[in-house]
């Protein structure tokens, strides 16, 4: 029989029996001496105590077992787990170094756009702030132009309201035109003189009574042919009244013609003075500049005055610029003389020669306008002629 055949268990009462029987003849020398009854009692402590120590024998051993078992469990599964801790670690480590190496990128990548953006947004706000100044001055010559704009189609629209304005008065107060030598017989004659070069001519025929109903302040027609030059010509007690004022009394920016407040018509010692606009499109004296020229003279040396009761031909002999002062606005002569003398010094500094014969028996008319030409301080241009009466 082997050892490992051998199974001991605790419960086996035999066992027990044969147990204490062999330690009672130990003892006593003899089985019949052994009460068995009061041997069962009195070893069942024993007994219980050898079950006991066994069962916790067994029980130590089988937890010994079991705690080399679970130790060994433990220890495999603490292996397993330290490699898999350490596999998830290394996987964590490699993620995060992947995480690390994707943030930095993407951070760089970040950076590099952000940076970019605030380059392009500071680019953007110098190019702006460098602009601001070109912008201003963008919307101020806008705003010039349109201004400009404004108002020279307004000034266009005033003009050609004032020059309507006096094209009807002057179809309405001219009745009749004399014949000229267009017109005139034309039959062989003795002489080749035109007829409007005769002392009686008359190119025009006004309506006074026309005139003075609409303004009391009519002193005067003065024409020139083949220009603009048709124009009434006013007379009042204030010299800037008509600065801007029309035949009406309306408001209007060409304004009238009108006679100095101390001029007086029909004396040979007092200086005619009549004041007009030098308009830009050539209306009311614009077109007196134009006597700066010789051939422009000539082709118009005289301009016709008519008041109602005289008809005069005035005959040009001297155009000058001069400044805006007293001393070229004379108004009276104290003698012949000085009349003479004056005429002799507008005649030496004219820009153009006259034809015609200069005499103290007539009387001075000047014309006097703006000029925008010269440098003089208050320039202005001066038309002067003699009234030679006529009819």
């Amino acid at each position: 029989m082997r050892d490992d055949d051998f199974h001991f268990d605790p419960d086996d009462d035999e066992f027990w029996k044969d147990d204490m029987l062999w330690s009672s003849l130990d003892d006593t020398g003899g089985l019949e001496d052994i009460d068995w009854s009061r041997e069962t009692e009195d070893y069942q402590p024993r007994r219980s105590q050898r079950e006991q120590s066994g069962r916790q024998t067994s029980r130590s051993q089988g937890s010994q077992a079991n705690r080399q078992t679970s130790r060994s469990r433990s220890a495999a599964s603490g292996s397993r787990q330290r490699q898999a801790n350490q596999q998830a670690r290394t996987r964590s480590y490699d993620q995060q170094s992947r995480t690390r190496s994707q943030s930095g990128r993407a951070g760089r990548s970040y950076d590099y756009e952000t940076q970019a953006r605030a380059r392009s947004y500071d680019n953007r706000r110098r190019r702006q702030k460098k602009n601001i100044p070109l912008i201003i001055v963008a919307v101020v010559l806008a705003l010039g132009m349109v201004i400009a704009g404004w108002r020279l189609i307004s000034i266009l629209l005033n003009y050609q309201r004032d020059r309507s304005a006096y094209n009807d008065l002057a179809s309405n107060a001219i009745s009749a035109l004399a014949e000229t030598d267009d017109d005139a017989d034309t039959d062989t004659t003795d002489t080749d003189t035109d007829d409007t070069d005769s002392d009686s001519y008359v190119p025009i025929i006004v309506d006074w009574e026309y005139l003075e109903s609409i303004n009391t302040d009519i002193v005067g027609w003065i024409y020139c042919p083949d220009t603009v030059i048709n124009y009434p010509v006013v007379q009042t007690s204030d010299n800037e009244y008509y600065l801007k004022r029309g035949f009406n009394q309306q408001s209007n920016t060409s304004g009238t013609l009108f006679a100095d407040v101390s001029s007086v018509i029909g004396i040979n010692m007092c200086n005619f003075i009549v004041y007009g606009h030098n308009m830009k499109d050539g209306s009311m004296f614009g077109s007196i500049e134009g006597y700066v020229d010789q051939s422009y003279y000539e082709e118009h040396p005289v301009m016709y005055y008519l008041t109602p009761t005289e008809t005069y031909r005035i005959d040009l002999i001297a155009a000058h610029i001069v400044e805006s002062t007293l001393d070229n606005y004379p108004g009276y002569f104290d003698s012949t003389a000085d009349y003479q003398t004056y005429l002799n010094q507008l005649t030496s500094a004219s820009l153009f020669t006259t034809s015609a014969t200069v005499s103290t028996d007539y009387q001075l008319i000047t014309l006097s306008t703006c000029d925008y030409s010269s440098s003089y301080n208050d320039p202005r241009f001066l038309l002067h002629g003699l009234l030679v009466p006529i009819g």
